[in-house]
């Protein structure tokens, strides 16, 4: 069982890692409950992976998840996420999916958009999970959040130095491990 989401929540994830197995996790237990999600991303999610992770959700649930599969135009996903947030009242959970160039620095224009996002959600009481590219700080060997964003609580995925196939999820200098399987995320004994 993965963490409960609430807030806003910025999931920087080491490539390959499952950062949007993470989140679709996340929004099968939304889904499951009756509410609805939106997801925002540039390309929709692996058909294989998105049937692993699904396959125990019924047609009807799977049919609330709006996805907004937008290319490189994130300024047009947040304006169709948050006109979705203004028109339904039973969205629980708003996801943006690799927000960011996985190199390079994030744009004002692009941290101004997701800061307007937050806000949307935070009047409507609807939990935000932006996932991103984690890099690795060569000053501080450490792993660093793309976009420095405010009010966000940060989540690191990464591998575990110890074995390559447990996921190591740090939130707030809490370390929880996980495997990755075909469900989704195991929470590690």
């Amino acid at each position: 069982m993965l963490p409960d989401l609430e807030g806003t929540v910025h999931l920087s994830v080491e490539g390959g890692c499952g950062g949007t197995t993470f989140a679709l996790q996340h929004a099968r237990q939304v889904l499951s409950t009756g509410s609805h999600v939106i997801w925002v991303c540039n390309e929709i999610p692996d058909g294989n992976r998105f049937s692993q992770l699904y396959s125990n959700v019924a047609p009807s649930a799977v049919s609330r998840m709006h996805l907004i599969a937008i290319g490189d135009n994130l300024e047009q996903g947040i304006r169709s996420a948050t006109g979705l947030l203004d028109v339904l009242n039973n969205i629980a959970l708003v996801v943006v999916d690799d927000w960011t160039a996985k190199v390079g620095r994030v744009t004002t224009n692009s941290k101004n958009l997701i800061s307007n996002l937050s806000e949307s959600c935070k009047i409507s009481a609807t939990p935000l999970l932006i996932v991103s590219s984690a890099y690795e700080d060569a000053n501080s060997g450490g792993w660093k959040a793309r976009g420095n964003l405010e009010d966000f609580d940060v989540y690191f995925l990464h591998r575990s130095n110890v074995n390559s196939m447990i996921r190591e999820l740090h939130i707030a200098g809490d370390v929880q491990e996980y495997i990755l399987e075909d469900e989704g995320f195991t929470r590690r004994k």
